[in-house]
């Protein structure tokens, strides 16, 4: 099945693509593997279900608190409620849950706040009977520097372009 992206969510995409052409300030490319890094420990905690870690990725300290949001529409409104999803949907006992990040790029909005857009691919196989779902999509993050100096996600937004197979629940 093919979806179409969301306005809001192209726009931002393309805010981003625009700021990546820009150079960056020595400091920001030393912020940039720390903001991807966030990323990365977000797709692996979903994956191996290492809820503690994925706790430790979000943020509620942003304007909005937490928020997430699913092809336009809202998702979870609360840390708790995005791990409860996580835990419905990629539950390693009955699948191998698999996450691919590519193709990253940072917007800077100040020194304590950026955009990261990433694009992904899901490959979710189940163990029961070796049914797979897929998707491919888009990511627009808004990512906040904490107190501790460490980048976390105050905003997660995905748009999927494809989906194939069925997500269990």
């Amino acid at each position: 099945m093919t979806l179409e992206y969301t306005s809001g969510m192209l726009e931002m995409a393309h805010e981003i693509l625009a700021a990546g052409a820009k150079p960056y300030t020595d400091e920001q490319l030393k912020e940039i593997p720390r903001i991807i890094n966030t990323k990365s420990r977000y797709f692996l905690a979903v994956d191996l279900n290492d809820y503690e870690i994925l706790r430790d990725v979000f943020t509620d300290a942003g304007e909005n608190g937490f928020t997430a949001t699913w092809n336009g529409r809202p998702g979870a409104q609360s840390i708790e409620a995005q791990i409860a999803s996580s835990k419905a949907t990629t539950d390693k006992s009955a699948m191998v849950p698999l996450h691919f990040a590519h193709n990253q790029i940072v917007r800077f909005i100040d020194d304590t706040h950026a955009q990261l857009l990433t694009r992904m691919h899901d490959y979710h196989t189940y163990k029961d009977n070796g049914d797979t779902y897929s998707g491919y999509g888009f990511y627009v993050d808004d990512m906040l520097k904490c107190e501790d100096g460490v980048w976390r996600i105050s905003a997660l937004r995905l748009d999927y372009g494809v989906l194939l197979g069925s997500l269990r629940r």
